[in-house]
């Protein structure tokens, strides 16, 4: 490559979890020659395995020598007591953005002033935020301070990051701040646009995409290849109770509904201590095989979960997709989702899964027990949820369209150069 076209290549600074597989999986579809890539990280945890190959940046010369598929992360050179000091002065000035709900703000999160300091370094051309209470906000303090210099901004929302908090008075005049700040926003889901629009959006708006981006579909299984959902005995359920989740109003459900699951296992992710307590009682109590299973070490052994499963549960007060929601479409699973997600914009409620109230118990426990029971619906709502995501979640046609909405941020990021000049 030629000196000139190495300059001509645009590099986009994603800001975001760098230990997230759904981040990695972003940057996996659209790494290549068309763009560098370079992570600034949100925290100080180690980046994701699948984000390999990496390499720590922290000039324009480290950049500029990426080679094609190679990603940056940016090296973080504050010492854990510079950033203590600098974190303990912007909390004593009431300047910290408020904490995301189950994560507590401390040194050990990326502040304005390190992402100001990337950018200056590294002139992008564009940022791209992926998820909003970290990244967003994390973008947002430097977007105050640079003003017109902050480079075009793409701003990703995952899950709740916007339908739960602008409705949280700690965070909402924040949510507005930066909804009317950015240049460009990539929704997971039509609800979203809607919302945002209302908030006071100025800038363009892209056609909802999965956060994740997409999967190459060549490497999942044929249905045909794996174990029909009615010849499947699992119940797999997402455990989460806390700032959103709503796994004890699942064991609820459950309990309510075991004399017609007595013959399936039960096996739940993600437990609290409340959660083992009560399943405890459950197994003792209404005869349920009812077990909780470890962390999945691997992305690999996570989905291999999902394919066992006749049914997936997962509910809460607030989401968006839920990518377990499009890998139980990949593998068959029987999807039982909230109304307070996205889930109707991918399923036919009653047909390709049930959408119930998070709240409903009752509810919850006849849809658990349908899905139990009724053999012809899993079965077939497995071809039509397989045929749906192999549509709209393939990486191959998402990554033609990442690369449309990077190219849309750069013709912005020419005229903003050409206007400025």
């Amino acid at each position: 490559m030629t000196e000139r076209a190495r300059e001509a290549i645009p590099t986009i600074l994603i800001v975001g979890m760098q230990n997230s597989v759904h981040v990695a999986r972003w940057i996996s579809m659209l790494r290549g020659g068309f763009a560098r890539i370079v992570v600034f990280p949100v925290h100080t945890e180690q980046p994701a395995p699948e984000l390999r190959p990496w390499l720590p940046v922290s000039s324009l010369g480290d950049v500029e020598a990426l080679a094609p598929g190679e990603v940056g992360v940016v090296h973080l050179s504050k010492s854990d007591g510079e950033r203590y000091a600098t974190w303990k002065t912007e909390r004593e000035a009431g300047r910290l953005f408020p904490p995301s709900l189950g994560i507590e703000t401390n040194p050990s999160l990326t502040l304005p002033d390190e992402l100001i300091t990337a950018i200056r370094a590294l002139r992008p051309d564009i940022v791209h935020t992926m998820e909003v209470q970290l990244a967003g906000y994390l973008a947002l303090g430097a977007k105050r301070y640079l003003g017109n210099a902050m480079p075009p901004w793409l701003l990703s929302n995952w899950g709740s990051d916007i339908y739960l908090y602008h409705r949280l008075p700690e965070h909402r005049p924040i949510v507005l701040e930066l909804v009317q700040a950015v240049d460009g926003y990539l929704a997971e889901c039509r609800r979203d646009v809607q919302l945002v629009r209302r908030l006071g959006l100025k800038g363009h708006v892209f056609d909802p995409m999965p956060a994740s981006g997409g999967i190459d579909f060549s490497t999942v299984p044929a249905l045909d290849r794996l174990t029909p959902p009615s010849r499947r005995d699992t119940i797999l359920v997402k455990g989460y109770h806390g700032w959103s989740g709503r796994g004890m109003h699942i064991l609820s459900a459950l309990h309510l509904a075991a004399p017609a699951l007595r013959s399936h296992r039960i096996r739940v992710q993600f437990c609290s201590a409340a959660m083992l307590e009560m399943m405890r009682a459950m197994a003792e109590s209404d005869g349920l095989d009812i077990a909780p299973v470890p962390y999945a070490p691997t992305h690999e052994e996570a989905l291999s979960r999902i394919a066992d499963a006749r049914i997936v549960v997962g509910i809460g007060i607030s989401d968006g997709i839920g990518t377990t929601l499009l890998e139980a479409m990949c593998y068959g699973a029987f999807p039982i989702k909230a109304t307070t997600s996205c889930a109707c914009e991918w399923i036919r409620n009653g047909r390709d899964g049930i959408i119930v109230d998070p709240h409903d118990v009752k509810s919850l426990a006849e849809a658990i027990v349908q899905a139990a029971l009724d053999d012809a619906l899993v079965d077939a709502a497995a071809p039509r949820n397989r045929a749906c995501v192999e549509g709209r979640w393939d990486v191959g046609r998402n990554k033609a369209t990442g690369q449309s909405i990077y190219r849309h941020m750069l013709g912005d990021a020419r005229r903003a150069a050409m206007t400025a000049a």
